[in-house]
């Protein structure tokens, strides 16, 4: 009885876990749709010749209680267009907003062309 317990618990135990499937390297997605974008993957921006990557993110409140000299959260982004790195500035073709983040993994954006001045 013992043998057969301890034989069904390494059958148990040799079964492979069930994870969640990793999140695509590469998404499409259309202009002025909210999207989430994942670190580690590149979302290109439908129609047109232009993608976004998160490169970092920075996640440092302010505690409660303390003064501090610096804090604040981001989401660092690259632009890409026609295979050259565009800085986000007001000059830019297009204007990412981030919506929602957790600062750490991922970020809710939202992705436009710039209008004309």
């Amino acid at each position: 009885m013992l043998a057969r317990s301890l034989l069904a618990c390494g059958l148990f135990l040799a079964a492979p876990a069930v994870s969640a499937a990793p999140a695509p390297k590469t998404i499409t997605v259309e202009l002025g749709k909210k999207f989430i974008l994942r670190k580690g993957q590149r979302a290109n921006l439908k129609g047109t010749e232009a993608s976004l990557r998160i490169t970092g993110f920075v996640n440092s409140p302010c505690p409660k209680g303390v003064r501090c000299v610096w804090s604040g959260q981001a989401v660092h982004l690259e632009l890409t267009v026609a295979g050259a790195t565009v800085p986000l500035n007001a000059s830019a073709p297009y204007v990412v907003e981030v919506l929602d983040s957790d600062y750490t993994t991922r970020a809710d954006l939202l992705a436009a062309r710039r209008k004309a001045p």
